[in-house]
């Protein structure tokens, strides 16, 4: 069952969105490229320079790590990872957009986008402490004994896109349960 919403404020609202999660998503995938192959190109002609700038977002816990391309490799293949939960989700929330322009809102298809997205939510929430805690891993496993780091870090953002998650997730699962239960009486009329 279909139901159409007719309000030209959420159609505008969800064009408005539709537009800004397209262009996240075209930024995100575009800067992750271009910083890698940067990166990879720094580490060979500019070692110093990289490793610097390696400090600077990680800390002096990494201050005699030297980059290599493998270790850069294995950052990008980590960090694929939370860069790939959070383009599907802006995926399901830029489809989720476009239902809600078109006036498809109490749809099981847009509660599904919904919940997608919401599970991506609650995913980075989790993902952004391992990954972490893997890129220091990752970074200086291959040093002598006594020289690998180990670091983890937790925020209020994991805590607050943990409850938004676990919201939006319930929400969502009130939204299917809703649609399968108008299905059904619908059905029956």
């Amino acid at each position: 069952m279909t139901v159409v919403a007719n309000s030209e404020r959420l159609r505008r609202f969800s064009n408005a969105m539709v537009i800004v999660t397209s262009l996240g998503i075209a930024l995100i995938a575009g800067l992750m490229i271009l910083v890698f192959s940067g990166v990879m190109v720094l580490v060979f002609f500019m070692p110093d320079w990289t490793h610097n700038l390696v400090l600077a977002q990680l800390g002096n816990a990494c201050g005699n790590l030297t980059l290599t391309p493998g270790r850069v490799a294995a950052a990008a293949a980590i960090i694929a990872i939370p860069v790939g939960v959070l383009l599907f989700g802006l995926w399901q929330a830029r489809a989720l957009f476009t239902d809600f322009a078109e006036g498809h809102v109490f749809t099981l298809a847009s509660a599904r986008r919904l919940r997608d997205f919401a599970a991506c939510v609650l995913a980075q929430a989790i993902l952004g402490p391992l990954s972490s805690a893997a890129l220091f891993l990752a970074l200086t496993y291959s040093n002598p004994p006594g020289n690998r780091q180990f670091a983890i870090s937790l925020s209020v953002d994991n805590y607050v896109a943990l409850i938004v998650g676990g919201v939006l997730l319930a929400v969502a699962w009130v939204m299917v349960e809703a649609t399968r239960m108008a299905d059904e009486h619908a059905s029956f009329v």
